[in-house]
């Protein structure tokens, strides 16, 4: 089998709208040779009513799909499912009828899915005369002024005598000089159309590729479940190819994965992409809609080849009247997967009519936000229409440790390229910390450290003879603010390298000096005398406290933080050293066993010059503390 191989100028869909009966179908095959309507109930009721794909090959020999949609108002969702994809559009009118009620809906949501290239074409050409087709092109431009089509040619066509079509192909070939290649780089996605099992192959699945390339061998996600599955084979126009890049009508059957596919899944790369529930918007709300959008009103929303129900949450305004726009959250559903830039149509719950679309700023918004928040505003601007180094920024402040460039390309709609650049720039800036598997908003990391700072603040005020506190504390703070442990541990690391506390084990030392009141510093100031002088003969912990009259509890506060300064150790329940003197018992039993291999108890008490209770304390203490090591009545210094 010839594998097909594919070249840069391959990469365009170009798509058909219009009123049911129109002659869509029938213009397809002229074109194409191919009749689309595939299902036997189109062809006993003679009206599409599914997506219907066909490969398509300009004179100057490159190879485009061209992807056609049903004209009845019940099929408007099929509809929706394939016009997500389209680079140029044919909007078909028949010349004996004019634009009616489909052609408007069907233009008003190419409009809000921002396709800005395109033919008006007029079928049945040898239906009508000349003085009734001019009348009908006065009256589409009329409809037309003000939309994306307002500049775009008009050309007559009959598809049952062939009249037009070689200029109608002529005319494709330019207008697809005008339209926006899909990015062949980035994080691979692929919204899903069609699902069919072949025999001798398994489940084959068909797109649009919106995003990246696939390849044979490929592992990817269905999302939005991200069942795992695997390229066994790809095909682009019906042919078998290697790979298949952005802007290709392409099959690819699947192996893995147990999931019953549906229209409306995304096949994508594997844990590229995230689920979400949530999405930061910018809403245009149609010029003739004849019903207002409000706050908290339930909708459905198409993207992509998806339909889910959700709720429009108005920011800054309780509703949206017709013609006007507005930014807004909307809460799904069901999970899905979205990148930034991509649009969006909306439609009313019930009964359900187009109202508005739009463009989503943020697939991936950390909460919901305060509706009448100027700051929130601003953000949302800036995210919008900043500059690739700007919302790079911006994502990695909300969503802060980035393991990869496919991530951030899944997030933000980006190519690889762009977001290299970006990342490039950004670390010359200084505004950028990049370490091995992840790259971190220096702001986020300033934000960090602030909070840390306020935690421990916190803490040593409520543990004020504390020099130490639990790295616990500061994990807790991370993973609140939403990081996993992985990415607390690296975050952590990076606070550690900019010098904000000093780890030692599991706990943070702090520069901190401890205030303490005269009274205190004077029992202080006595504990630590007494345990010099004494050495390896102290008093015992209760007879210090008894010495201070009534100030046990003072007594017990010096101590801890005279054990947190490191300058006494407690050993036991009973027994307080001081570290010069805990220092000399180590040495001492490290000679012990430099010199006899082994010691017992009572070389060790000789050697201190103390009593055998003593001693004994002090060889348990190194015993957990494993400095020695027992084994039955001698012990060996490690």
């Amino acid at each position: 089998m010839r594998v097909w191989e594919a070249n840069v100028e391959d990469f365009f869909i170009v798509g058909t709208a219009g009123h049911i009966d129109h002659g869509k179908t029938t213009l397809v095959a002229a074109l194409t040779g191919v009749d689309t309507d595939r299902m036997k109930e189109e062809k006993e009721r003679g009206i599409s009513i599914d997506l219907g794909f066909a490969p398509f090959r300009l004179p100057s020999g490159k190879r485009i799909g061209i992807v056609d949609v049903p004209g009845h108002e019940r099929f408007i969702r099929n509809m929706l499912a394939g016009a997500g994809g389209m680079d140029v559009i044919l909007l078909i009118v028949d010349a004996r009828e004019g634009v009616m009620p489909q052609t408007r809906e069907h233009l008003a949501i190419l409009s809000l899915l921002s396709v800005t290239a395109g033919i008006v074409v007029f079928t049945k050409r040898d239906l009508v005369d000349e003085e009734w087709l001019e009348l009908v092109k006065e009256e589409t431009a009329r409809e037309l002024k003000g939309t994306f089509l307002e500049e775009s040619p008009f050309l007559a066509v009959s598809a049952k005598t062939g009249d037009g079509i070689d200029a109608l192909k002529q005319a494709i070939e330019e207008q697809l000089k005008r339209a926006h290649p899909k990015p062949r780089d980035g994080a691979f996605r692929m919204p899903l159309d069609q699902i069919f099992s072949v025999p001798g192959i398994g489940t084959v699945v068909t797109g649009t590729v919106w995003r990246g390339s696939v390849a044979v061998g490929d592992t990817l996600s269905v999302y939005p479940a991200g069942e795992r599955v695997r390229v066994r084979s790809v095909e682009v126009h019906g042919q078998a190819a290697e790979r298949a890049f952005a802007g290709q009508r392409t099959a690819v059957s699947l192996t893995g994965g147990k999931l019953e596919l549906e229209r409306g899944m995304t096949l994508a790369i594997h844990d590229g992409y995230e689920t979400t529930r949530l999405l930061d918007v910018r809403i245009q709300m149609l010029k003739d809609s004849e019903r207002s959008l409000e706050h908290r009103q339930r909708v459905r929303v198409y993207a992509g080849t998806a339909e889910i129900l959700g709720r429009v949450l108005m920011l800054g305004v309780q509703n949206l009247q017709a013609g006007e726009e507005g930014l807004a959250q909307l809460l799904l559903e069901q999970d899905a997967v979205f990148e930034a830039r991509d649009h969006f149509v909306l439609r009313s719950y019930s009964p359900m009519h187009t109202i508005g679309g739009g463009v989503i700023i943020d697939p991936h918004p950390p909460r919901l936000h305060r509706r009448h928040s100027e700051l929130v505003r601003e953000r949302l601007i800036r995210k919008e229409q900043g500059s690739p180094e700007e919302r790079v920024l911006e994502s990695l402040f909300q969503r802060p440790l980035v393991q990869g460039i496919d991530e951030l390309s899944a997030t933000l709609g980006l190519g690889k390229a762009e977001i290299e650049q970006a990342i490039d720039t950004l670390r010359g800036d200084g505004l950028l910390v990049t370490k091995t598997g992840f790259l971190l908003s220096r702001a986020y990391l300033l934000d960090c450290l602030t909070h840390a700072k306020r935690t421990l603040d916190t803490y040593f005020e409520r543990n004020k003879y504390d020099v130490f506190a639990p790295k616990s504390l500061i994990f807790q703070m991370l993973r609140e603010r939403g990081l996993d442990t992985r990415s607390a541990e690296d975050v952590f690391q990076l606070m550690c390298e900019q010098g904000a506390f000093t780890l030692l084990g599991e706990r943070i030392r702090s520069d901190r000096e401890v205030p303490l009141q005269p009274f205190e510093r004077e029992i202080y100031d006595r504990i630590l005398d007494t345990l010099h002088t004494s050495l390896f003969s102290p008093p015992a912990i209760q007879e210090l406290e008894a010495r201070e009259k009534n100030r046990d509890r003072v007594v017990k506060n010096m101590m801890h933080l005279l054990e947190q300064e490191g300058k006494i150790s407690i050993i036991s329940p009973d027994l307080v050293l001081s570290a010069e003197a805990l220092r000399e018992a180590d040495r001492l039993a490290r000679d012990l066993t430099v010199e006899h291999g082994s010691f017992t108890m009572a070389q060790f008490r000789d050697a201190i010059g103390s009593s055998r209770k003593f001693a004994l304390a002090i060889l348990e203490y190194f015993d957990r503390q494993k400095r020695t090591k027992r084994t039955g009545d001698v012990r060996t210094y490690l």
